[in-house]
């Protein structure tokens, strides 16, 4: 249970750095294909927390 804490602690503090690169994604990814506003809202908010969450689990087994 500690283990998890700790990553979602780690994973709070990437959550600011990992809004760049997720809008990043985003809009390469819709210029390939059309979404709608909202659309592109939800996986810009999907891709924040998988990048955040993949730099917490680096941090943590690094």
């Amino acid at each position: 249970m500690k283990e998890i804490v700790i990553t979602l602690v780690f994973m709070m503090a990437l959550l600011a750095f990992a809004i760049y690169p997720a809008l990043k994604l985003v809009e390469f990814i819709s210029k390939k294909r059309e979404f709608t506003d909202k659309m592109q809202n939800i996986l810009t908010l999907v891709f924040t927390i998988t990048i955040a969450f993949c730099g917490a689990l680096f941090m943590k087994f690094a």
